[in-house]
């Protein structure tokens, strides 16, 4: 099924709507051009100027698209959270800009998109630079700030609605009679053939009762109005001063301030009572970023150093120890075994000074009147200082 006969089957079985104009958008989109629409015309998801990736919503908003159809005049809530995701991962975009000419769409799929609004990472603005109506109003409201391109920028028509076509005067014009036979009341209700009983007026009513009351609520939390103020204005519009004043918008762009390349680039301009426009504030995250990225560097080379440094040590050490075991066997005429050096360069210094003493036998001092000859006969044996040894060695390793 086409996206032209799609949208006709849902607004035929009464799909929900907050569309200021809905035949107006459904006439504004190129259905032709969609029919011979390929890969190679898909457009990027965003631009990125400054670390701030702006995303085109434009035209019919529908729950998804299979493809990307906003230069024809529809967007998908699917879509457009797929976009809001992408910039997130983009470590080149600091910031995101949503720019909004839509007279709104469904119901259905827009919390896909607010959600997705919510759970950025990156700070998320509204830029107006046409029209933002009921649904399209729905989405800037979940914005951090929303700022109009001028003063003539058309914004609110905040409210929900149903369609219903009848057709039972014109096939009885035309000589057509349709009857309908069914098991209870509300099967096949809300049928085209015949006018709608007094029962299906009310559910319809309660179905869009329900939804604008979501409606409502979500734009008094988000702009700080009261809900009863929102139903107020029963869906009216309004110019972006008459907006501001009620506090739809937060600010209109400043006509200097707004320059070409602006404009171009679609980038929220600075905008009057700020105090730092947002691409100073882009620059100063920046700064920042660099900042703390440069300080982590630093302690990872340091870390680097200590390690170095460490590792050079311990060669040191290691090498001393293999040169003092290496005398201390040429002193004595000994020959270790690999399980004795072993031993030697696991202990610290004091313990291998003391099993050098025990390794090395220190000939006691002769009494008056006992020879040389008398004394080596009573010494232990090799084999003696040896079994002492190891079996201190095997204590102290």
């Amino acid at each position: 099924m086409n996206l032209q006969a799609k949208i006709k089957r849902d607004i035929d079985s009464h799909a929900l709507m907050a569309c200021h104009d809905l035949q107006g958008e459904l006439a504004s989109i190129d259905f032709k051009s969609l029919a011979r629409y390929s890969d190679d015309d898909s457009e990027a998801a965003y631009t990125v100027e400054n670390g701030v990736a702006t995303i085109d919503v434009r035209g019919l908003l529908v729950p998804e698209t299979s493809r990307d159809y906003r230069s024809w005049g529809v967007t998908g809530y699917a879509n457009l959270a797929d976009y809001i995701q992408q910039a997130n991962d983009d470590y080149t975009v600091t910031s995101i800009v949503l720019d909004i000419d839509s007279g709104g769409g469904y119901i259905k799929g827009i919390d896909i998109a607010t959600e997705a609004i919510y759970q950025s990472s990156k700070p998320v603005e509204t830029f107006i630079s046409g029209d933002m109506y009921s649904a399209a109003y729905w989405l800037g409201a979940s914005t951090n700030k929303i700022t109009a391109e001028s003063e003539l920028n058309g914004i609110g028509s905040i409210g929900v609605y149903v369609v219903h076509t009848e057709e039972s005067g014109w096939l009885e014009r035309y000589g057509e009679k349709v009857s309908l036979f069914r098991s209870g009341k509300w099967k096949a209700a809300f049928n085209s053939f015949m006018p709608l009983t007094d029962d299906e007026k009310q559910r319809l009513q309660e179905g869009v009762d329900e939804s604008a009351s979501v409606f409502f609520n979500h734009v008094a939390a988000q702009r700080n109005v009261d809900a009863k103020t929102v139903k107020g204005w029963e869906g009216d519009v309004f110019t972006a001063v008459k907006a501001k004043e009620l506090g739809l918008i937060d600010a209109i762009a400043d006509s200097v301030a707004v320059s070409d390349t602006t404009k171009q680039s679609n980038t929220n301009p600075k905008t009057e009572g700020e105090s730092m426009d947002l691409q100073q504030a882009q620059a100063k995250i920046k700064e920042l970023e660099q900042s703390e990225a440069q300080a982590k560097q630093a302690a990872i080379d340091a870390k680097a150093e200590a390690d170095a440094a460490k590792k050079e040590l311990h060669e040191a050490q290691a090498a001393n120890r293999q040169t003092a075991i290496d005398k201390l066997a040429a002193d004595n005429n000994r020959e270790f075994t690999e399980a004795q050096v072993n031993a030697f360069k696991a202990m610290d210094e004091a313990g291998f000074q003391a099993a050098a003493s025990l390794v090395t036998p220190q000939a006691p001092k002769l009494p008056d009147g006992l020879d040389q000859e008398q004394a080596t006969s009573g010494r232990q044996g090799a084999e003696g200082l040896d079994a002492k040894f190891n079996e201190w060695s095997k204590d102290n390793a």
